[in-house]
């Protein structure tokens, strides 16, 4: 992992400090390509006065971290403290090569892993390429776009117009009949299928060609 240090004006570090800071995100960093940071808060730290504390939560919000430390008094006393960091983190993530129409299915093809700051971005991204053939587009996805979660949904089991067996269970009666899909959905949602009498029923994705009767 390549680091990138940007000390802010009047922060007084030892290269020992430095170099235990650098150790502890390059730990808790490590599913990222590369990350940048700058100490916020407090200034004038000094390694005589805090050592790490990894019994505690790392944590990042957005572009800020959160790092758990004791700091350490002239006498000697402990004292649970965070140090603030202002970070950048790099990582691979998926772009759209062209533009991709709404309701489309996700291709491979489509996409190319390119390395982007994330904390900046306004979506969570879609990191995982093998993942995305169970995904259509949810809207219109313009070309060079960081490919996020909102801008997706997974492709349904059972689609509009589909032909369908229902199944009807109620005590000692079990039935079935053909119906047609008016609406659509995956496994565990409920749509709305039709029979050839034109009759409604709101029915259970069971799996892509079978669903279950509920009303």
């Amino acid at each position: 992992m390549i680091i990138a240090l940007n000390i802010l004006l009047g922060l007084l570090l030892t290269p020992s400090s430095t170099n235990s800071i650098n150790n502890y995100l390059e730990k808790q960093l490590k599913d990222y390509r590369k990350f940048e940071y700058e100490i916020t808060s407090p200034r004038n730290i000094d390694e005589n006065k805090f050592v790490l504390d990894e019994s505690r939560e790392f944590k990042v919000e957005r572009n800020y971290a959160y790092m758990p430390v004791n700091f350490i008094s002239k006498d000697g006393i402990k004292k649970k403290g965070l140090i603030t960091l202002k970070v950048k983190l790099f990582k691979d993530v998926l772009v759209s090569s062209r533009k991709i129409d709404r309701k489309e299915p996700l291709n491979y093809s489509d996409f190319s892993l390119v390395e982007k700051e994330v904390t900046s971005l306004r979506v969570k991204p879609i990191y995982d390429i093998d993942e995305i053939s169970k995904y259509r587009a949810r809207f219109s996805i313009s070309s060079e776009t960081v490919l996020g979660k909102n801008m997706v949904e997974q492709i349904p089991d059972v689609k509009h117009g589909d032909r369908v067996t229902a199944i009807f269970n109620k005590g000692i009666v079990n039935i079935s009949f053909d119906a047609i899909a008016r609406t659509e959905g995956v496994i565990g949602d409920v749509i709305k299928v039709k029979t050839a009498e034109n009759k409604m029923y709101k029915a259970e994705v069971i799996n892509y060609q079978t669903v279950k009767v509920i009303e």
